[in-house]
C-alpha cells in the first residue's frame, strides 16, 4: 500500500491503546501521534495523544502498531507491533476536567522505531496554529479510530468516520474547551483525531476555496447519553436505558495544545510553534517529511 495521499497518510496517525484495569477489567481507547518541535533546531518530541480516562488506573497499557516492512518504508499490512507502555508516564491537562493526556514516546521510538509504520501529526496541524483558519458555524468533520476496540481484522487499520460539528468550534459549549460531533461516537472512539479535512475544495472567507484543508481540531473524549424508562416485560417496573443520542463530546485544539504546554514543563523543554500554512506529517524512523497538502 502507497501511502501517497492525506487521508491514507491519517490512516497511520492513530493507535489502538488497551488498557486492563487495576481492577482486571480489560477497556480499549484511541491515540494519535503528534511531532512537537523543540527550541533546540532539528530536534523533536514524540507524544501519543489521548484521554485521561484511556490510560488512567492502569495495571497493563499497549499501544498496537502496524510494523513497517524491513526493506522499504511501506506497512505490512496485518502484522502488529504490540509495544508496552509505563501506565504512569502519561501527563494530563492540569484541570481535573479536560480529558486530555499525553504519553511521551521519545524512549519507544528509540527501542522500536524502525518496528513501526506511522505518520505523525505535526504541531502545526492543531487548528490553534493554523492563523488563516477559517471555519463556519457548521463543518463536515472527520475523525479516525476504533469505536468498540474494532478496526480492520485484517489490516488493522482504524475506522474513519465523518460527521459535522452540532456545536461552533469557535464557541466553547458550557463555557468548556469542548464542542459537540453529530456523529456516531462509541466507547473505543476516545482519543480519536477529529479533523476538518477538505479534498478538492472547501468554504472560506468570500465563498468557496479550491484545494485541500487539513486541520485537527479536537479530540473525540464521550458521547452523550439519555436515560429513558422502559418496561423490560409487562409485569416489571421500569428501568433506566442509556440510549446513545449520536452526540459526541470533543475538546478543542486549545486543550490539546496546553496539555503538549504542560508536558514540556514537567520534562524540562523548551517548545518551538511556529504557524505553518503547509504542515506536513513526519516519519519517526529515517526522519523525512511528507507534505499533508
Amino acid at each position: 500500500m502507497n501511502v501517497d495521499t492525506p487521508g491514507r497518510q491519517l490512516l497511520f496517525s492513530t493507535v489502538r491503546i488497551t488498557n486492563v484495569l487495576n481492577s482486571g477489567i480489560p477497556t480499549s481507547g484511541t491515540g494519535f501521534l503528534l511531532f512537537v518541535d523543540l527550541a533546540e533546531e532539528g530536534r523533536i518530541s514524540p507524544l501519543l495523544v489521548t484521554n485521561k480516562h484511556v490510560v488512567a488506573n492502569s495495571s497493563r497499557l499497549t499501544a498496537h502498531f502496524i510494523r513497517r516492512k524491513s526493506d522499504v518504508d511501506e506497512p505490512d499490512l496485518g502484522q502488529g507491533v504490540d509495544v508496552t507502555l509505563s501506565p504512569t508516564d502519561w501527563i494530563g491537562h492540569p484541570d481535573a476536567s479536560v480529558d486530555v493526556a499525553v504519553v511521551p514516546l521519545a524512549s519507544i521510538f528509540q527501542q522500536h522505531g524502525h518496528l513501526l509504520f506511522t505518520r505523525a501529526l505535526p504541531m502545526s496541524l492543531l487548528a490553534t496554529e493554523i492563523t488563516s483558519l477559517y471555519t463556519d458555524a457548521i463543518e463536515e468533520i472527520t475523525f479516525v479510530g476504533y469505536p468498540d476496540g474494532r478496526h480492520d481484522p485484517k489490516h488493522l487499520t482504524p475506522i474513519v468516520r465523518r460527521g459535522i460539528t452540532a456545536t461552533p468550534l469557535d464557541l466553547d459549549l458550557g463555557g468548556n474547551p469542548t464542542f459537540l460531533v453529530d456523529g456516531s461516537v462509541f466507547g473505543g472512539s476516545s482519543g480519536s483525531p477529529v479533523f476538518l479535512f477538505n479534498e478538492g475544495a472547501y468554504r472560506g472567507p468570500g465563498g468557496l476555496h479550491l484545494g485541500t484543508r487539513i486541520a485537527l481540531v479536537g479530540i473525540i473524549a464521550q458521547t452523550w447519553v439519555r436515560g429513558d424508562a422502559l418496561p423490560i416485560e409487562v409485569a416489571a417496573p421500569h428501568v433506566k436505558i442509556a440510549k446513545e443520542l449520536n452526540l459526541g463530546v470533543a475538546f478543542n485544539s486549545r486543550a490539546i495544545k496546553q496539555t503538549v504546554e504542560v508536558f514540556a514543563a514537567v520534562a524540562g523543554l523548551e517548545l518551538r510553534i511556529a504557524p505553518e500554512e503547509n504542515p506536513v506529517a513526519i516519519d519517526p524512523t529515517n526522519e523525512t517529511s511528507t507534505p499533508l497538502t
